[in-house]
């Protein structure tokens, strides 16, 4: 029992420090990337590649976001500036489902974990529900709130030749930054913290063990379980395998584990936030309804398909992500989104 407010707090802090260990790395790492692709990949490239509105951007960005390293977080910069550099809106939208779902790193931590049929279920959950969500919102997200996203005109078709908008490695080292964390994390900073305060929120206040000691649940309410679990918090798609393991081991049928696995990482407060800042209300919905019906639907298919008894699910041990490397993207982190609150202060009076 905590008996003083103190405790709240101090237990508040250490748990928000926690997802900023876990989250800051990916998230810069996503605006880093986003600013290379940016720089050094030639003007009209993006769009002759994952501009035009038919079903070969999709299926392009889906398959480049699958092996993709980034987590939540970390593809809501990589994203938007593939959108924001010309992807076109089903092949971005493709590419932000697809990509905090899978890497390979996860791919075999779920394996050591899961084994091979649930991580080669979920590399093939995550490309499917990435392109159909792709497809969806290119076909009926509304009209394109940005003009760049538009389809390449002909002046743009494959042989052209451009100029490079950063000639010297020193203009390339300010646009990456200009770009990446300016430009991008600038634009969606107020949901990574709201995405904070509510992870560590609920991480306080709801009791570690509160869903084991009342789990009786099992089948398809056991995905459902699993699926109000994973929406709201922030996940990252590696550090989440152990978790998925302890709903297992907890009593909810492995397909729970696959549902919290492919719709955790992919919703969160900051995710939503910024998809919805950026493409508006109907790609939102179309996001997420894709992903939270998807995840059920592969959770229920993979308990119906796969042989349990064939499935090794291990005794999960503590994932480590206090590393010196964390905390310090952790406090620049902090930093940054101190510096960008600070000027919205001052340009508001």
């Amino acid at each position: 029992m905590r008996e003083t407010y103190r405790e709240w707090i101090m237990e508040y802090g250490t748990n928000a420090w926690a997802v900023l260990l876990e989250l800051a790395p990916w998230l810069l790492l996503g605006c880093l990337v986003a600013g290379i692709l940016h720089v050094w990949i030639p003007p009209g490239t993006i769009r002759r590649q994952l501009g035009r509105p038919g079903f070969g951007g999709i299926l392009k960005a889906a398959l480049a976001g699958v092996p993709m390293p980034l987590c939540s977080c970390g593809v809501i910069p990589a994203g938007i500036g593939l959108y924001k550099d010309g992807a076109s809106r089903g092949a971005s939208v493709s590419f932000l489902v697809a990509t905090p779902q899978t890497a390979v790193d996860t791919t075999f931590v779920s394996y050591s974990f899961m084994g091979w049929p649930f991580a080669l279920f979920k590399l093939l959950s995550s490309f499917l529900t990435g392109l159909l969500a792709g497809g969806i919102a290119q076909k009926w997200g509304g009209p394109e709130p940005y003009p760049a996203a538009q389809p390449p005109t002909e002046s743009q078709e494959p042989g052209e030749t451009v100029p490079s908008r950063y000639p010297t490695w020193r203009s390339r080292m300010i646009g990456v930054w200009d770009f990446g964390i300016n430009s991008l994390l600038g634009m969606v900073w107020k949901w990574i913290v709201i995405g904070i305060v509510v992870s560590a929120a609920l991480t306080t206040f709801i009791p570690q063990d509160f869903f084991g000691d009342s789990m009786v649940v099992s089948g398809f309410s056991g995905l459902v379980v699993a699926l109000l679990i994973s929406l709201p918090m922030y996940a990252c798609s590696t550090a989440s395998v152990p978790i998925a393991a302890g709903l297992v081991h907890a009593g909810l049928p492995p397909g729970a584990a696959l549902v919290y696995l492919v719709a955790g990482p992919a919703t969160n407060v900051a995710t939503i936030g910024a998809i919805f800042r950026v493409f508006g209300g109907r790609v939102t919905g179309i996001y997420l309804g894709v992903i939270i019906a998807g995840s059920l639907l592969f959770g229920y298919f993979f308990d119906f398909l796969v042989d349990m008894t064939a499935m090794r699910i291990h005794d999960h041990a503590h994932h480590e992500h206090g590393n010196p490397l964390a905390a310090v993207a952790a406090l620049f982190l902090v930093i940054l989104l101190a510096r960008f609150a600070w000027r919205a202060v001052r340009s508001r009076g």
